[in-house]
C-alpha cells in the first residue's frame, strides 16, 4: 500500500523546482517495514520530459548532503526515505522521476532543474 509522495516532494502535476545536481529526499509509505528490496531492478530512474509552463511549479524546501543514492526506513514515522542524487547536466531540463516497485506498481514525481 503505497502512499507518497511526502514533504519535500510534491505529487503531480507539480513540477518540483531543485538545484541540479542537489540530493533530494524522495520520501513515501508501504504501510510498514517491507525491508529494503523493494524496487523492481533498474529503478529508481528518471527520463527527460517536457517542461510544461502550464504546470504549478513549487521549489524543493529541503535538500540532503549529496552523496550517493540511498534507501532508508524509519519505523517512528512508518516512511521511506529514498535519497535521489541528482546530476548536474540536467540543469535546464525537467524529468520524472520513476519509482517502480517490486509488486509491479510506479509512482511518479516530476522535476524542474535550474
Amino acid at each position: 500500500n503505497f502512499s507518497g509522495f511526502f514533504q519535500p516532494v510534491d505529487n503531480l502535476p507539480t513540477l518540483n523546482m531543485v538545484k541540479a545536481g542537489q540530493a533530494i529526499p524522495v520520501k513515501f509509505s508501504l504501510n510498514g517495514d517491507q525491508g529494503l528490496n523493494i524496487f523492481a531492478a533498474g529503478y529508481p530512474g528518471s527520463q527527460i520530459i517536457e517542461c510544461d509552463s502550464t504546470t504549478v511549479v513549487d521549489g524543493i524546501e529541503e535538500t540532503v548532503t549529496a552523496g550517493s543514492s540511498s534507501l532508508s526506513y524509519d519505523p517512528n514515522t512508518d516512511s521511506y526515505t529514498y535519497v535521489w542524487k541528482t546530476n548536474k547536466a540536467w540543469a535546464n531540463t525537467c524529468r520524472q522521476l520513476v519509482v517502480k516497485l517490486n509488486d509491479g506498481t510506479d509512482h511518479q514525481a516530476n522535476f524542474k532543474f535550474k
